[in-house]
């Protein structure tokens, strides 16, 4: 299965895992996504056709956002 890291904010593809052997639940546990609650498990995983996807921040937002806190507007940095 192929686990896909990409900016929530941007969309830049931060990373990918992929492992065939892994199913879906494999990767939770061993990406250690199993940690998050069930709420924040469905506001960050995204299951497509491909893969799945795990919204994060690329170090540009991140950076971007801490410099500029007034760009975070209702969970969208302004571009």
């Amino acid at each position: 299965m192929r686990f896909e890291y990409v900016c929530r904010y941007c969309k830049y593809p931060v990373g990918t895992v992929e492992q065939a052997q892994w199913s879906y639940t494999d990767g939770v546990e061993r990406l250690g996504l199993h940690h998050l609650s069930h709420d924040h498990q469905r506001d960050v995983i995204e299951s497509t056709a491909d893969a799945v996807k795990i919204h994060t921040v690329c170090e540009h937002c991140e950076q971007a956002v801490n410099m500029n806190p007034e760009l975070l507007v209702e969970g969208h940095v302004i571009q």
